[in-house]
């Protein structure tokens, strides 16, 4: 029983060597040279340039493998007959830790709208653009552009406030993307509230929005155990043995 404990400990030190890499506050230590905001997620860093970000889309952070945005008058507002369209794009880009690789991208974003009048109506149009942020033109092939899809009609025209939703997700399996561990991710959200005569009121605004980033781990950065480990744990095993033998 005394040698219970070299065993667990070889059990661990044999996990470890086989555990995709990971590192502590691994996104700062790696990035904040490069004069970007730097977000630390669990298996992926989120970088930023403040000025690719319009100000509409509030304050960015990180929990998990997610990023979020917390929009600040991000909205547009009509009566009487007028129009208003208020667009926001924003970019960040989504790095990869050592060890995973990227599967996919979801994103979803949610507000209120509220109109009145037959005449008045709101709308949302918003594209998520997914690019190799290494081959932005592209010349691979590796982008993808995919326009969110609301979860229900936009027709609510008694003047309460009502919550709208849209959401859209890109895939990264493909073999068009493989070795890309780096992406760009460039949401472009255009709201337009529209009224015809006088008496009518239209209002539509963004609250949230928010992508998660699907990730695997990536098998050919298992790190292999070289002989020598191999042959030390099977020493370990074999002095456990022969200590009970002697204890028996």
């Amino acid at each position: 029983m005394r040698n219970t404990p070299r065993i667990a400990a070889l059990a661990v030190m044999l996990a470890a060597f086989n555990a995709p890499l990971a590192h502590a506050a691994y996104c700062d230590s790696t990035y904040s040279s490069t004069g970007l905001t730097v977000l630390e997620g669990a298996t992926v860093c989120f970088l930023y340039d403040a000025n690719q970000v319009d100000p509409l889309y509030g304050t960015l952070s990180a929990s998990g493998d997610s990023i979020f945005a917390t929009p600040v008058n991000f909205d547009a507002y009509a009566s009487d007959g007028s129009n208003t369209q208020v667009t926001g794009t924003g970019t960040v880009q989504v790095v990869a830790k050592s060890g995973y690789v990227l599967d996919g991208i979801n994103l979803g974003e949610t507000g209120i709208y509220w109109m009145e009048g037959s005449g008045s109506s709101v709308d949302v149009d918003a594209t998520l653009r997914v690019f190799a942020w290494d081959d932005p033109v592209p010349m691979f092939g590796t982008e993808e552009l995919s326009s969110l899809t609301l979860s229900g009609p936009l027709d609510d025209r008694t003047g309460n406030d009502d919550t709208w939703a849209a959401s859209t997700s890109v895939d990264l399996t493909g073999a068009r993307w493989d070795g890309f561990d780096h992406v760009g991710l460039s949401l472009t959200n255009i709201l337009t509230a529209d009224t015809l005569t006088a008496g009518e009121k239209a209002f539509i605004n963004k609250l949230a929005t928010g992508a998660g980033v699907d990730i695997s781990v990536d098998t050919s950065a298992v790190v292999p155990l070289p002989a020598a480990v191999w042959l030390f744990g099977s020493g370990l095993l074999g002095l456990a043995a022969f200590a009970r033998r002697r204890t028996g």
